[in-house]
Formats: C-alpha cells, sequence, structure tokens
C-alpha cells in the first residue's frame, strides 16, 4: 500500500516558496520534481527540498514523471492551462486560488476533473482557529447555526475582480464552508478612487444568513469571524484568538466572567511547537495534510474544484452587480 504522495511543482515562485513548500513536511509528501520557465527558481526550490528533476515545460514533467499529484502555484491563468494539461494526463491535481479568473473557467476544471482529485488553495479552512470554530459549531451544546458575520477587508486592490478573487474568495469560500450552500444574496457596492467597498448579505440553503463586509480601503488585513448558535457566540479575530460565549442564566452572572460562560483559545507563541507554527495557524499545513489523506485513502478532498466553481458563481455575480443596492443575480 502507497504510504506517500509524489508530487510535482508546477511554478516555483516566491508563493509556492514561502507558504507551499515550507508545508510540505507537515504530510506525507515528496517532492520529486519541479518546474519553472525560470530555470534558476526550479534549482532553488530542487535543491532545498530534494526533489531530483526540472523542468521548464511543463509537459516535459508530466511525460516523465511518474508523479501522483501535481501543483500548479502561478498566476489563474497557469492554474486553468496547466490544470487543464495534468487531468488530460491522469494526475490528482492542486491549484491555489482563484482556480481561474472566471466562472466559466472554474467550471471547466470541474468538467475535467473526472475521477481526480482536484484541491484548490482554500487553506484558511485548515487555519486551526477555523478548524476549532468549525469542531465547536458541530458541538450539540452549540445548536444550528443561525447567523454568520464576517469582516475580510484589506489594502487597496484594483479593479473589482483582482479585490474578488484575490482577496474577498477566503471570505466567499469561508461562509460556505461554516453555513452551506448559497441560494440568495443581497449586496451593496461603491467605489471610492477606483476601490470597491462590499457590503453582501448572504442566504443558505439551511435558511440562515452570513452578512460579509469586504472592503479595499482598511490599513491592513482585517479579518474577524463571528458564529451564532443557540444563545453561543464563537468568534475568530486574526487566525490567532478564537473566544467562545455562552448564555449566561438569567440575572446570575451576568457580567459574563465565568469560565462557564466564556472560553477562550490562542496560540503560546513562548513555546516553539508545530501547532504554533504560522503554517499552521494560517492553514497551509492543514490543506497539505488534507491533500495528502484524501489522495491516499480516496476519499473526496476538502475545499475541491466543486466548493471553487461555487465561490466563483458568487465572484460572477458580485462583479456584474451595479453600483448601490442589488439582489444577486445567482442563475
Amino acid at each position: 500500500m502507497t504510504t506517500r504522495v509524489r508530487l510535482g511543482l508546477v511554478g516555483c515562485g516566491s508563493h509556492a516558496w514561502m507558504a507551499i513548500l515550507p508545508a510540505l513536511r507537515f504530510a506525507p509528501i515528496d517532492l520529486v520534481a519541479v518546474c519553472d520557465t525560470d530555470p534558476s527558481r526550479a534549482e532553488r526550490v530542487a535543491q532545498a527540498y530534494g526533489a531530483s528533476a526540472r523542468y521548464t515545460r511543463h509537459q516535459d514533467l508530466l511525460a516523465a514523471e511518474e508523479v501522483d499529484v501535481v501543483a500548479v502555484v502561478g498566476p489563474p491563468g497557469l492554474h486553468h492551462s496547466v490544470g487543464l494539461d495534468v487531468l488530460a494526463a491522469g494526475r490528482h491535481l492542486f491549484v491555489e486560488k482563484p482556480p481561474a479568473m472566471s466562472y466559466r473557467a472554474a467550471c471547466e476544471l470541474a468538467a475535467a476533473a473526472g475521477d481526480r482529485q482536484v484541491m484548490v488553495g482554500f487553506q484558511k479552512r485548515y487555519a486551526r482557529a477555523y478548524q476549532l470554530a468549525r469542531q465547536a459549531a458541530l458541538g450539540a451544546d452549540f445548536g444550528r447555526p443561525s447567523m454568520l458575520r464576517l469582516n475580510y477587508s484589506h489594502v487597496r486592490t484594483a479593479p473589482l475582480l483582482d479585490h474578488l478573487v484575490f482577496m474577498s474568495i477566503h471570505a466567499l469560500d469561508l461562509a460556505r464552508f461554516f453555513m452551506g450552500d448559497v441560494v440568495a444574496g443581497t449586496v451593496h457596492l461603491s467605489e471610492r478612487d477606483g476601490q470597491h467597498v462590499i457590503a453582501l448579505t448572504l442566504e443558505h440553503s439551511s435558511g440562515a444568513a452570513s452578512m460579509l463586509a469586504l472592503s479595499a480601503l482598511e490599513p491592513r488585513l482585517q479579518e474577524t469571524l463571528e458564529l451564532a448558535g443557540d444563545s453561543t457566540l464563537l468568534r475568530v479575530r486574526d487566525l490567532t484568538e478564537l473566544t467562545v460565549e455562552r448564555a449566561a442564566p438569567l440575572w446570575a452572572d451576568a457580567d459574563g466572567t465565568t469560565p462557564a460562560m466564556m472560553q477562550s483559545w490562542r496560540p503560546d507563541f513562548t513555546i516553539p511547537t508545530d501547532h504554533n507554527n504560522s503554517l499552521v495557524l494560517q492553514g497551509y499545513a492543514g490543506e497539505m495534510i488534507e491533500l495528502a489523506d484524501a489522495v491516499l485513502s480516496g476519499r473526496p478532498v476538502g475545499g475541491d474544484i466543486g466548493d471553487a466553481v461555487q465561490a466563483m458563481r458568487l465572484v460572477e455575480a458580485l462583479r456584474h452587480a451595479p453600483p448601490g443596492f442589488s439582489r444577486l443575480d445567482l442563475d
């Protein structure tokens, strides 16, 4: 029985170098071949991570190497075009988000998948704080999720499509991750000096709602998620703090300070453990663990191309929304 995944990498740029490659050590994955149009970048990665083969054409890698999965990490057009070639060659695929620049192109990747695994880089699903929050939300004492509030705002990012596919897509995926499929929505879209501010309300198949603030006029990335259940509230702030609040008995301990009413988690940066590693906290390690386990076991991977198609469906509706207030066209 195969116990390790053989990986080929197409795209050896800064994101692969800083986030994807360092996360491989957390999973049973061996990097065996790398490809980049810049030979020096491929050489740097090969030497650092022990890959035995270097290529400047992904077609040559696919023809020569017996790899289980090919990871494509680059611009969206590369994810789409090389991803189609990887699937045609019968290999499993990992692509960074977005998988393409349009809903239609994302659907093309989904249609080409067949029985191959296609994972998309929605690493925030696997961030430790969100995993702990998801676990708490599935507990019997949490009840059914009733509302999600998510602020995912950031520095200037234009045009609108870049704002959506490079930044807001994380928030769109997290809303589905915690609340389920989206069936309707409304949006208020405004623009100032070429930058966009989006106030989005989504209705989910459960009947619950999400409220998302997606602004490109903030001083830094702001990421706060609140998930309400039945008299319970989960709050995640900047991936490094999780608070669970529960209702107080009527008129008793109403100041909200008793341990039974409030619990919190945050990483202990004073101790050098993997649990406190930034790759674990940001989700890149969990993402690679998920990829390897799905490929080795044959079960469906989480954060797959189907999830990406649904996120791009929302992107498509938002990019065509008129200024001001409107209902989302999800057809």
